[in-house]
Formats: structure tokens, sequence, C-alpha cells
């Protein structure tokens, strides 16, 4: 009788070592799959010609990588299907925006429904790593993530501007590209600075000044947290005396 509760127990164990397994398994490759989609759109929307039909397929890309952000972050229930229908409708607007013409500036609501697309991912993403308690491949792909969702989330801030403001963005040329935004978004977050491409009036030079101090913040406060957390769980390995 006790070798079969023996037995029991142990395949008990087996069972749960394996679920915990798939889970980190899973959870890794989501945030791969998140880690992907983000290179995948800054490579598309770095190198696409815009138009109608590359508003679309940034809309989706940003839309597909909020869903998987939301999966990965484990939100709520509720708070996933609110995010569905934003992503839905967002997409649904950026195809008729493609067959109707309006009054309305185009590349300026484009921008502006992205940029609400990307702001919610970074907390998210935060949130879930915050909540971890180990540094591991899975912390490390989320941090990076955060980082190039930053650089996406003001790209689309700084087009926002330029489209629905009544003059040029950039003072070196008076019609600027979705993909002259994402290079100027990245090489202000990363303060590389090569000032080919510089903001002309008050209001985006505040946003790239901000840009910049958020890039250097970030990457400190990431290095430290993710350094103080290793040097606590080394600490925690020690044998003791």
């Amino acid at each position: 009788m006790t070798d079969s509760t023996d037995g029991d127990d142990a395949r008990d164990a087996g069972h749960a070592l394996r679920r915990r397994g798939a889970e980190r398994i899973t959870a890794t490759d989501r945030y791969g799959i998140l880690l992907c989609l983000l290179f995948v759109t800054f490579v598309f929307m770095a190198s696409a010609p815009s138009g109608p039909g590359a508003r679309v397929v940034t809309v989706a890309l940003q839309g597909l990588t909020l869903l998987v952000a939301v999966s990965v972050a484990g939100a709520r229930r509720r708070f996933a299907r609110l995010v569905q229908v934003v992503v839905v409708v967002a997409f649904a607007g950026a195809v008729v925006s493609v067959f109707i013409n309006t009054n309305l500036n185009g590349d300026g609501v484009f921008f502006g429904l992205n940029f609400l697309l990307v702001a919610a991912a970074p907390v998210l993403l935060a949130r879930a790593i915050w909540r971890r308690r180990v540094i591991d491949v899975q912390t490390v792909m989320g941090a990076i993530c955060i980082y190039v969702l930053i650089g996406l989330l003001f790209a689309f801030a700084y087009g926002a501007i330029a489209d629905l403001g009544s003059t040029a963005f950039f003072a070196e040329q008076s019609h600027a590209s979705p993909a002259d935004f994402v290079y100027f978004s990245f090489v202000t977050l990363s303060t590389v600075g090569y000032g080919d491409l510089t903001a002309a009036h008050s209001l985006g030079r505040s946003f790239s000044a901000l840009e910049g101090m958020l890039g250097q913040l970030y990457l400190v406060t990431v290095v430290a947290v993710t350094v103080g957390k290793m040097s606590a769980g080394d600490r925690d390995e020690l044998p003791g005396p």
C-alpha cells in the first residue's frame, strides 16, 4: 500500500515538473515571438514605401504585437477582450481609410492609432517583469522588447506631431516619411545624435529630449536592477557556514 502511494506521489511530482517546464517554454516562446514582431515592424517601417497599404500592414503588426504583449503579461480576461476590440476597430479603420477619402489627415490619424496601440504594451510588459523574482531569458527578452517599444512609441508620436501640425517636423526636410521618424527616434533613444535630422520646433525638441533621457534612464535602471537581482540570487545560492 505504501509503495503504491509513493509511486502515485512520484508520478504527480513528475507531472508537476513537466507542466512547469512546459509553462516556461511557452512563456519564453511568447517573449521571442513578441521580440520578432517588434523587429519585423521596425524593419518594415524603416524600408517599406509610405502609402495606404503600408499603413494597414503597420497597424496589423502593432495590433498583433499588443495582443501578444497582453498574453505575455497575463492580463485579466476583461482587459484582454477590450484590447481585442480596440485592435479590431483600429485595423478596420485603417482598411476603410484606404478606400474612403476624408478631410482628415490620413498620416496623422495613422500615427495616432499606432501610438495608442503601442502605448499600453510597455506598461504591461514592465509590470510582468517587475513581478518576476528571477533573472532569466524571459527577463532579458522582456527588457529588450520594452526598449524597442519605447523607440516605436516616440516614432509614432513624432509622426502625429508632424502630420497634425502646420509646419514641418524636421529642420532639414519638409516632407518626412515613416522611415525618417523611426530612424530619428532610435537615434535619439540611443543618444547617438548624428545630427542629420533635427526637430525644428519646441514641441518636437521637447519630445526628443524626453526620449533621450528616458533611453538613458531606462538602460541605467535596467542594468542596476538586473545586477542587483543577480547578486542577490548568487548570495542565496552560496552554501552556509
